[in-house]
């Protein structure tokens, strides 16, 4: 009887233990801060995604300044800002036109048939593509068809491919300066501060000293090349000037012209008393010319024409004052005049 009893208790308690179990849950979740706290990040919804970077808007240059991206061979610059421009002006013929040249096939637009042209002083890539090319702006395919890296460094001497299947291109009378004055005066080379500035310094980068000296000479003639431009205008104008006569030192004595390399050399010294370059040469063509001098001399005394001798020598002293064989043989060649003055009298 007492089992029997038992038992509906068992089942009572277990009923009641069962339905205390969902408010101790939540009991739980009152004093377990956390708990709730995970329950809720559980059920959270997502973070939005952040919003993208936007792309920085490509400056938009004027074609002048484009070109001068490209005589300095930052191709990839000129190409994103033509694309820029014909992004907003497709029928831009000035963009196109520039642009065909970065992608075309050099050899496709000018043939392959060429003659060899050997750079002299003053030319440029630009006045070479204006000749040959009927355009100044097509120094781009005539640099990418000599594979040029830089179109604004040409050095005398160098040896370029020209065409010969161009003819049938539209020829122009312009140079390059007079085309991007009509694109963009402000920034063409030649007009302004910055162009004249740029242009100069492009000159003696390629060690084109006769064309720097051409920028010189339009700088000066600015009312403010005396004022506000002195202080780069005459710098770079000494570097040009120095350039340009060592420049021809160099081509007189590899000419053998050894008076005219003399003078030149003199020049440079006369504006650089330190050139190192000038100074050597200047000293070993002195020493060749007096001791030509000297061996011409002796030459004439031998032969009685004393007048001349002693003329020749007196150049030599004119070089080297302590030419002790120049000294000796003049002073016998006077010596030898006076007597023979003398018997004549």
């Amino acid at each position: 009887m007492t089992q029997f009893r038992t038992l509906p208790l068992r089942l009572v308690l277990l009923a009641a233990l069962a339905g205390l179990l969902p408010g101790c849950a939540q009991l739980q979740g009152v004093f377990n801060p956390d708990a709730e706290a995970e329950e809720e990040t559980a059920f959270a919804e997502p973070p939005a995604p952040e919003p993208a970077a936007e792309e920085p808007e490509i400056e938009r240059l004027e074609i002048a300044e484009i070109v001068q991206l490209l005589q300095r061979g930052e191709m990839g610059r000129a190409e994103v800002a033509l694309d820029r421009i014909l992004a907003d002006e497709p029928r831009n013929h000035a963009a196109r036109h520039l642009r065909e040249q970065l992608s075309g096939d050099p050899r496709a637009m000018l043939g392959e048939a060429h003659f060899e042209h050997t750079v002299e002083p003053g030319e440029t890539l630009a006045r070479l593509a204006r000749e040959h090319l009927g355009d100044a702006n097509r120094f781009v395919i005539l640099a990418r068809y000599n594979d040029l890296e830089r179109p604004d460094r040409l050095l005398v001497g160098q040896r370029l491919r020209i065409p010969r299947d161009a003819s049938d291109l539209p020829r122009g009378t312009s140079d390059l300066d007079d085309q991007l004055t009509a694109l963009d005066p402000d920034a063409a080379p030649g007009v302004g501060e910055d162009g004249l500035r740029r242009a100069l310094e492009a000159d003696l980068a390629a060690e084109r000293y006769g064309a720097a000296l051409e920028v010189v000479e339009r700088a000066r003639q600015h009312p403010e090349a005396e004022t506000q431009w002195a202080d780069w205008l005459e710098p770079l104008a000494r570097e040009a000037e120095t350039g340009y006569w060592y420049q021809r030192g160099l081509e007189a004595r590899s000419a053998g012209d050894t008076a005219e390399a003399l003078k030149a050399f003199g020049e440079v010294l006369a504006r650089d008393p330190q050139h190192s370059g000038a100074r050597q040469h200047h000293a070993e063509l002195e020493q060749q010319r007096k001791e030509a001098l000297h061996a011409e001399a002796i030459v004439r005394y031998r032969n009685q024409d004393l007048d001349t001798a002693i003329a020749l020598w007196d150049e030599a002293l004119a070089i080297d004052p302590e030419f002790e064989a120049a000294r000796g043989y003049r002073l016998r060649a006077l010596e030898l005049q006076r007597r023979l003055d003398a018997l004549d009298g």
